[in-house]
């Protein structure tokens, strides 16, 4: 279903004294491929304003017309003219370019990365017992994901398609042997593309641990805005609302988490250091900070 070209949120409780002036105007991404991880993150932009309000007054979310792919709304926030906030993980560009809001807003949820192949891999699948063997696969990515350099940086061969609509027809035709996604990715695109593809299947013997914290980034024009998500945020996460947003969307993913068959293998994130999951680890779910502890034996 077709997101609202337009989305305009107006509150109606009485006007306090932090409302007086004209509302704070928010401009958010269209993207044309609906996806839970993008619906939560406008629910939880929406809670965060709301909660908010009694500090920094009224406001109105506006949806971009077009869809803009994530390279652009970078550049977008860069002019700080035609968007307001965007989704995305931390990289060199991204903090350079926007104000992150360190507040992790899926508690690293994203770090888990599974994957999609094809049946007639299956051999090369069951014969990933290391890191080494993992490299020996190819794998596609698409066109200025963060966890493109993260495999290019640990060794892997990384095979590059264009916009995503066209990565599965690349591995269903053997152009790379994997396609590596999020936890909370991997099923709802196997559902949508098995009758499509047929022979496209869940890897189920190994996955993938990165650090990957999510953030809403702000334009460096809009300061005060990215101080306002973060106070929103945090009373969010501290009414427990934040966990109750997440597990309305992501639940299946979450018990994913608990899945003893699957060989995880760890891989720094050259993205960012180590200081980021420091700082945001009270946020984190319980299962990446037991990860992380792994991961630094």
């Amino acid at each position: 279903m077709k997101l609202l070209s337009a989305l305009l949120l107006w509150l109606s409780l009485p006007a306090t004294a932090a409302d007086v002036g004209m509302p704070l105007v928010v401009t958010i991404p269209y993207m044309e491929r609906e996806a839970a991880h993008r619906i939560y993150a406008d629910k939880l932009l929406a809670l965060a304003l709301a909660l908010s309000r009694d500090k920094y007054g009224a406001y109105r979310v506006v949806q971009q017309q077009q869809e803009s792919v994530i390279r652009r709304q970078l550049l977008e926030l860069e002019k700080g003219s035609s968007l307001s906030v965007a989704v995305a993980m931390p990289t060199q560009e991204w903090l350079e370019g926007a104000l992150p809001v360190r507040i992790p807003i899926m508690r690293g949820l994203a770090s888990f990365r599974l994957f999609l192949g094809q049946q007639g891999q299956r051999p090369a699948y069951d014969a990933v017992h290391t890191l080494d063997d993992l490299r020996a696969l190819s794998i596609g990515q698409g066109p200025g994901w963060s966890t493109a350099k993260i495999l290019e940086d640990n060794g892997f061969k990384v095979i590059y398609g264009g916009a995503h609509s066209t990565l599965i027809p690349m591995l269903h035709t053997g152009r790379f042997q994997l396609l590596m996604r999020s936890v909370f990715e991997v099923g709802p695109e196997w559902r949508a593309q098995r009758e499509a593809h047929p022979g496209l299947l869940i890897v189920d013997r190994f996955a993938v641990y990165t650090y990957m914290p999510m953030y809403f980034f702000v334009a460096r024009n809009q300061p005060e805005l990215a101080e306002r998500l973060e106070y929103g945020l945090k009373k969010a996460y501290a009414s427990g609302e934040l966990d109750r947003l997440l597990q309305r969307y992501f639940g299946d993913s979450l018990a994913l988490l608990k899945n003893k068959q699957l060989k995880i293998f760890h891989l720094p994130n050259t993205n960012i250091d180590r200081s980021f999951f420091e700082r945001d680890r009270p946020y984190l779910l319980d299962a990446v900070v037991a990860l992380e502890k792994e991961a630094r034996r």
